[in-house]
């Protein structure tokens, strides 16, 4: 035993252990095994945020280390690249396909090693497992993403062409500042970004209204990928270089996909789990009411019971079992089920075949003016408009968005759900810049479980501009909490890898992404479709000018006259998908 290692009767921890990269590059390490010699799989997680923290490494990526141990793994958990304890720059993404492959053979070789290893954790640690696998590593038998992308454009960074600028500037910040402790300590004199940074982090908010935002200081100095992400808004060959969605063909390694209903990364856990379903290797999902890094019983002003969080799962029993069935000498054999999704509303789990279930009918709800109960504007109806239906108009003034409530969110209040997930959003309906359509009062329960979609017909007075919408459950005292949102940048609309700004004035088919749900809305209530042309600062605002947006200030903005079209040969209309219901009635 070394001076950097300790012991108890069931455990060697050995802390600061240096692993070699191809390119001469050190990475650090702390090892947990067990004190009986022997060989043992390998779990690995690879963290940009300090294997030192133990609610990051720990809680987060739900494996407590000692009890893996203890049913006969070896933990590993590495700094990556220029990060803490590492060697080396910091690039995010665009090194974990080498260093992950690296690290996985490595380990395979170790005295303490069966030759077989897993990787496991959330969001970024995620992302370095499923670029590691894109390299297929022989050593890497099994995987456990949770909460992560499927690419680093549009599932990451972007989102419909939008900039998701309440998670990435807020990520980049938290990058920026390790940066400066780090270069700090090897004696920059870093003064200027250090006080920016100071302000910017004591009040995020001020931080999102920063314009324009290729001009904050400390982020060009601390990391420059920041500057890389806003000069590469379309997903171009920068983009594709580190796509997972790209690479599915190649990603056999077996998989337990984790997500959660409000996590931004959402739809990219559906895609993966999906896309690598096709290689033949398993492929395992699950599903809860959580957003992102917050996995507890309640989010936003709904409690799903105890039921619901990742701690009555037993994540790492959970993680342990899946790893079990591939990486030891002698597997368990694992009977779970393909898709395991929690339903809300019901407030239960329910296991699947698929995603979405077979047994799934998508169903139309078309956009038209009238009144409905409960709604300020429209209505939404499986009948479509006639010939005649009209258009619903309203401005968008780039200078007085749309506030952010509730939603897939990563908004100051992480780890705690402050303000993600499930919200009122009567204040959000009374705005003038917001459309409301409700269908009638639900004479029965429906279950929704699966993709939700919006196409508008739509024109705007500008060259460009963006199209949110979001999906509303509307309760009978007259709550409307939010199911899930999306937006398109309407110079996206064809594709995200080429720009193709608006005819103003001429009416433009869009098509908006919602994500996935599951979750039942009970008799009594209605369903609401929201729309508009922002929600910040979840995504950053478009200034309609048609030109470079994260190079905008305020004085760039342009007011927008928007349209909303709902006749017979521009149905707008909301696409959800509806499963017989097998819970029992509320009422």
């Amino acid at each position: 035993m070394t001076d950097s290692a300790s012991s108890d009767a069931a455990v060697i921890v050995e802390r600061d252990v240096w692993i070699p990269m191809r390119d001469g590059v050190l990475l650090q390490a702390d090892v947990w095994r067990p004190a009986t010699e022997g060989r043992y799989p390998v779990l690995l997680q690879r963290t940009p945020y300090n294997r030192a923290d133990s609610f990051a490494v720990i809680v987060n990526a739900g494996i407590e280390p000692l009890r893996a141990v203890a049913n006969g793994f070896v933990v590993v958990i590495q700094d990556t690249r220029g990060r803490f304890g590492s060697q080396g720059r910091f690039d995010p993404f665009r090194q974990e396909a080498a260093d992950g492959y690296d690290t996985v053979q490595w380990l395979a070789g170790q005295a303490y090693s069966n030759g077989n290893v897993g990787m496991y954790g959330a969001s970024y640690y995620a992302a370095t497992q499923l670029l590691a696998a894109t390299q297929r590593p022989s050593a890497l038998k099994a995987i456990a993403p949770q909460m992560t992308a499927s690419d680093y454009h549009d599932t990451w960074t972007y989102s419909g062409g939008a900039l998701q600028l309440g998670f990435v500037l807020y990520w980049a910040l938290g990058l920026a500042a390790a940066e400066l402790a780090r270069r700090q300590a090897a004696g920059e004199s870093l003064d200027a970004e250090a006080a920016e940074l100071q302000v910017l982090l004591a009040d995020p908010w001020s931080a999102f209204r920063s314009r324009p935002l290729t001009e904050i200081g400390a982020l060009r100095t601390l990391l420059p990928a920041w500057i890389d992400w806003l000069d590469h808004p379309t997903r171009d060959d920068y983009w594709e270089a580190i796509s997972i969605a790209e690479r599915y063909a190649s990603l056999d390694v077996p998989a337990l996909h984790i997500g959660g209903w409000f996590d931004l990364f959402l739809s990219g856990t559906i895609a993966n789990y999906q896309g690598m379903s096709t290689s033949g290797a398993r492929q395992r999902l699950i599903v809860g009411p959580w957003a992102h890094a917050v996995t507890y019983d309640a989010l936003g002003e709904v409690d799903y019971g105890g039921a619901a969080s990742a701690a009555a799962l037993d994540m790492t029993g959970l993680q342990l079992d899946w790893f079990s069935s591939f990486l030891k000498d002698e597997p368990a054999e694992l009977s779970a089920p393909p898709v395991t999704v929690f339903v809300m509303g019901d407030n239960t789990w329910r296991d699947e075949d698929a995603w979405p279930p077979a047994r799934s009918r998508l169903e139309r709800f078309f956009l038209s003016t009238g009144p409905a109960d409960g709604s300020a504007d429209g209505r939404l109806g499986h009948e479509p408009p006639a010939a005649d239906g009209g258009s619903s108009p309203y401005v968008f003034d780039p200078a007085q968005p749309v506030p952010t409530v509730g939603g897939a969110t990563f908004l100051p209040g992480a780890y705690i759900g402050l303000h993600a997930g499930p919200r009122d959003q009567r204040a959000v309906e009374q705005r003038p810049d917001v459309l409301s359509y409700t269908s009638d009062v639900l004479s029965e329960d429906v279950e929704l479980c699966g993709p939700v979609a919006v196409t508008l017909y739509a024109a705007t007075s500008a060259p460009d501009t963006d199209w949110t919408a979001k999906l509303v459950e509307v309760y009978p005292d007259g709550r409307a909490l939010n199911i899930c949102d999306g937006i398109i940048r309407a110079r996206y609309h064809h594709r995200t890898d080429d720009d193709d700004l608006a005819t103003p004035g001429e009416p433009h088919e869009f098509r908006i992404d919602l994500g996935s749900t599951s979750i039942v809305l009970f008799a009594g209530h209605a369903l609401r479709l929201e729309i508009s042309s922002s929600n910040f600062p979840r995504f950053d605002v478009n200034p309609n000018h048609g030109g470079v947006i994260a190079q905008s200030t305020v004085e760039d903005y342009v007011v927008a006259h928007q349209r909303i079209f709902h006749d017979r040969d521009r149905p707008s209309h909301l696409e959800i998908c509806t499963v017989p219901r097998q819970g029992r009635s509320r009422n």
